[in-house]
């Protein structure tokens, strides 16, 4: 695929210290259902690949949670692809998004919210071949819950479903996706992860997607945690690989640190 390294090495630059420099003050990442405490933060950086027989892309995805409230989360999503169908290629910013999730419950271990989320399509030319995206204006409302555990005195495991309904405002098909995700520490500082994702389409015969992901997850520090995986199109041909760096900010205030005992994990970002 013909990538511009330079290029490849700008956008890294920009999104990744963009993303910490945006939010910058310290610690918990929080999954699912959780929301990061006022003032507390969480970035990811990753870069993931999608192939087919005909199709390849590459994309390096900025994801940010911040806490406005303790239970209110700024989320901010921005994708990069580089994308070759056939004899076709397509390079920019494809759907960003944007949303808040609120949290229903109080409590250490078990955790329950609405999200609602603003689908942005730019940085793609419509008259452009391959599609980059639906190119059209989404909202999305999504139900995650998580349930966190301990193993042992030293390992934690997590479990998070979640229900999102997307509607694109639009010719495009709305959408029903479902994502599950098991996490369990294998050691201290190591976990594995599986994941499932499926989106179906309510208005159109386009055929349902199904991916079944995996990730081993090492934890450097408490901020810092490097991660490997790729995942399986399970509904049709396709795979893929991904490697992300996450890392946690905070701001000081008085008091004993906010974030439960039991930290359900990190947002899983599964590839579209």
């Amino acid at each position: 695929m013909g990538i511009d390294v330079k290029r490849l090495i700008g956008v890294i630059t920009q999104l990744g210290l963009g993303g910490l420099l945006l939010i910058s003050g310290a610690l918990p990442a929080i999954a699912g259902g959780f929301t990061q405490p006022k003032g507390f933060s969480f970035t990811a950086l990753g870069v993931n690949t999608y192939d087919t027989d005909s199709y390849h892309k590459l994309e390096i995805q900025a994801y940010v949670e911040h806490g406005l409230q303790d239970n209110l989360t700024l989320i901010l999503k921005s994708p990069y692809d580089w994308i070759e169908d056939n004899d076709d290629e397509f390079q920019g910013f494809t759907d960003q998004e944007v949303g808040l999730r609120w949290r229903l419950n109080r409590g250490p271990t078990f955790a329950t919210a609405v999200q609602g989320s603003l689908i942005l399509p730019l940085g793609y030319d419509a008259r452009e071949d391959p599609v980059s995206s639906n190119q059209e204006v989404g909202v999305e409302l999504s139900l995650p819950v998580t349930q966190s555990f301990q193993l042992d005195q030293q390992r934690y495991g997590y479990g998070s479903v979640e229900v999102s309904y997307r509607n694109y405002l639009g010719s495009s098909s709305d959408e029903l996706r479902l994502s599950g995700e098991v996490s369990l520490d294998v050691v201290k500082r190591l976990a594995i992860a599986t994941q499932f994702f499926n989106i179906s389409h309510l208005q159109s015969a386009e055929d349902d997607f199904t991916k079944l992901g995996g990730q081993l997850r090492w934890n450097k520090s408490e901020r810092l945690t490097f991660v490997l995986g790729g995942f399986k199109n399970i509904s049709g041909e396709g795979s893929g690989f991904e490697a992300q760096i996450w890392y946690k900010f905070g701001s000081d205030r008085p008091g004993p640190s906010p974030p439960p005992p039991i930290q359900p994990g990190i947002p899983s970002v599964i590839p579209e």
